[in-house]
């Protein structure tokens, strides 16, 4: 409680603060809030300026990061076990590995009265469940050895493997054929088959897995299962590292892409001009002698909001954009073009190029701009083994 108090008035405080300060905000003793901050700063949740002052530490950072990791997970993955439970009729679980054991993240059950159901946040065993000897048929062959010579290899069945050569035949076969069987390893009565899913860099971070009394659990409904849930991840994997998206609010593209793409962190915008859904211009005046003036500032403007409205349509911002390119169809509009640029972005903002080009899709359009955006919040890591 101590420890969290003073985290909560580092957090309220908004600024470096000294010890000093900090114990009067809890209303401790000096000697006793320094011993804490010190604790905390060698666990990384406080950090120390070269003045001496504290503020909360990367550690919480990156804790918030895999709280919100595991919600995007989650999301991505539960309308895929419904669909699993409903073809199925039997229970569906996305599971994620902490430490020593497998921890049940989100689950579907059929309407059916005999299912196999655990609920969500219930640990599981590593060795004798199929999703967690898919976990550990990830790690590397020297990383498994040094886990599994530390692991409790508990027997709970008579079929339990207890033997760390037999387990670890069992965990090759799983690594090579890409998905783990428990067939009454756990509990008695009890099949379950579970596939790894992947984060963007390819580790494994989760495994969805199927389980069924071993009455209906029959080879046929195994190798169905085990397919469908291949699938299944694919599908969630696809969702969670790449997405297209065209929003019908702006004007369609003219061609067969997409206005945005993500690929795993990264967010890549195709050229975005100020043309509007009924294919006029914003920042266009014609006159009645049937002249032409183009408002280059009112373009630049349209194009800046409307890449960060499609940026923070995906959770993203201008802030997390690392390249643009613009192109201009009149280099005489630099000048005006560079002024509205310096309201969104700073000089250590994204990198930029600028050229002229001869011509751009339409006669009312001075400007097209394209952008990469990366975030790293975007991205959930797995287990350290």
């Amino acid at each position: 409680m101590k420890a969290f108090t003073i985290l909560r008035a580092l957090a309220a405080s908004g600024r470096d603060m000294t010890a000093t300060e900090v114990a009067n905000a809890v209303g401790s003793n000096l000697a006793t809030v320094h011993r804490f901050l010190l604790t905390l700063e060698g666990e990384g949740v406080v950090s120390r300026t070269q003045a001496g002052r504290f503020h909360l530490g990367h550690a919480l950072a990156e804790l918030g990061g895999r709280v919100e990791g595991d919600a995007l997970l989650i999301d991505a993955a539960q309308p895929h076990l419904e669909a699993l439970a409903m073809e199925f009729r039997e229970g569906v679980h996305c599971v994620a590995r902490s430490g020593n054991q497998a921890i049940n993240a989100a689950h579907a059950q059929p309407d059916r009265s005999l299912v196999i159901s655990h609920a969500v946040g219930e640990p599981f065993p590593l060795h004798c469940t199929a999703a967690g000897k898919v976990f550990l048929a990830s790690m590397s062959s020297a990383n498994r050895r040094s886990f599994l010579s530390k692991l409790d290899l508990t027997r709970f069945t008579a079929a339990t493997i207890t033997d760390p050569a037999t387990l670890e035949r069992e965990l090759a076969t799983v690594a090579h054929q890409g998905y783990a069987v428990e067939n009454e390893e756990w509990e008695e009565g009890l099949i379950s088959v579970a596939a790894p899913l992947h984060n963007a860099k390819g580790a494994v971070v989760a495994a969805i897995a199927l389980s069924a009394p071993g009455s209906r659990f029959g080879d046929d409904m195994r190798s169905r299962a085990v397919q469908a849930i291949t699938a299944r991840v694919a599908e969630v994997e696809r969702s969670l590292f790449t997405e297209s998206r065209v929003f019908p609010s702006r004007a369609r593209p003219r061609g067969s892409f997409p206005h945005l793409k993500r690929v795993g962190d990264f967010v890549f915008v195709s050229g975005t001009s100020a043309r509007l859904p009924d294919d006029s211009f914003e920042g266009v005046t014609v006159a009645a002698d049937g002249s032409v003036t183009i408002d280059i500032r009112k373009q630049a403007q349209f194009v800046f909001e409307a890449v960060e409205g499609m940026l923070r349509s995906v959770g993203y911002d201008l802030t997390d954009l690392v390249d643009v390119q613009a192109y201009l169809l009149d280099m005489a509009d630099y000048g005006a073009f560079n002024e509205v640029y310096a309201r969104y972005f700073p000089p250590d903002g994204p990198t930029r190029t600028t050229v002229a080009v001869r011509e751009l899709p339409h006669p009312h359009q001075a400007l097209m701009v394209r952008a990469v955006a990366f975030n790293p919040r975007a991205h959930f890591e797995p287990e350290r083994d």
